[in-house]
């Protein structure tokens, strides 16, 4: 990270310290869980990226509700993970890809409130096989209720 980074994530930290802790959990756990299952292939832009980027979010709203309503933990999910992808530098349709699935996560997440870390696991599991891939964000816009790739695994 640049300094820029930092200091926009030290912003972060000082608007919402209570969300800080739960998401750098979420994410080392979103990361163990895609390194054991995946290997490197989540750090491409196949399927098991989708995975994880979807996972991420589910996590982020799964620790941060046990601080705030379910409503603001995903609302924190969205800025947090879009500012990641503001700071990321990505092609436009791997950016594009990254966001269409943070949002599949996060609408997962509220529809699946009340499940345990490992049934989350599960069920985003179950979603993966029908990850489409997409060669233009308009694809993506197309399919908003499914995981998405750009490349083959």
């Amino acid at each position: 990270m640049d300094f820029k980074q930092l200091w926009s994530l030290a912003g972060f930290c000082l608007r919402y310290p209570l969300f800080m802790i739960p998401t750098y959990i979420a994410t080392r756990k979103t990361v163990a869980v895609c390194d054991q299952k995946f290997g490197k292939a989540h750090h491409k832009n196949g399927r098991a990226n989708a995975f994880r980027h979807a996972l991420w979010n589910v996590f982020i709203i799964h620790k941060c509700k046990r601080w705030a309503s379910i409503k603001k933990a995903t609302a924190w999910a969205k800025r947090i993970t879009d500012w990641h992808e503001d700071f990321s530098i990505n092609p436009e349709l791997a950016r594009a890809m990254d966001l269409h699935n943070n949002h599949i996560g996060r609408t997962f997440a509220q529809q699946h409130a009340d499940a345990s870390e490992s049934q989350l696991i599960q069920l985003v599991m179950v979603m993966l096989p029908l990850s489409q891939k997409h060669t233009t964000v308009q694809q993506m816009q197309e399919n908003p209720n499914t995981l998405t790739h750009i490349e083959d695994d």
